[in-house]
């Protein structure tokens, strides 16, 4: 894992068999980022798991060869749970595109991201009881 910062947005490599929320998670802390947002990501993704959100839950399914990472983006609020929040589009040998909420996922190769820090926005989580997700709470 490396990164350089350029004012408020830390820009990331990470490299072959990284653990994606983990890492990120260790980005956020050594750039002390309590809030922010993931803004983008490219690279390749390996065992990985999406999900599509119904009136059940989650339905999950799981990846184990290599995609291509087209989109990465989501949230960063530190002190919720969960921490992150991403939603990724991934492309097969075919060309055809995949995407969901990300559970999980290891870096193939290389993933390059760039995050944002927020300076004034505090951000958490609280549970919906009309939607059943934890959605996205601002702090005073």
């Amino acid at each position: 894992m490396d990164a350089r910062e350029e004012g408020e947005l830390p820009v990331v490599k990470l490299s072959d068999g990284e653990e994606l929320f983990p890492s990120l998670e260790a980005i956020a802390a050594r750039h002390g980022i309590q809030d922010g947002a993931v803004l983008w990501g490219i690279g390749m993704l390996q065992d990985f798991e999406i999900g599509f959100f119904t009136p059940h839950g989650y339905e999950r399914e799981a990846f184990a060869d290599r995609h291509e990472l087209v989109a990465l983006h989501g949230s960063l609020a530190m002190r919720a749970d969960p921490r992150l929040h991403l939603h990724v589009a991934v492309a097969r040998r075919d060309h055809s595109v995949v995407g969901g909420h990300l559970f999980r996922a290891r870096v193939c190769l290389t993933n390059e991201i760039c995050v944002a820090r927020f300076r004034d926005v505090r951000m958490t989580r609280v549970m919906n009881p009309a939607t059943g997700l934890k959605e996205l709470a601002f702090e005073p």
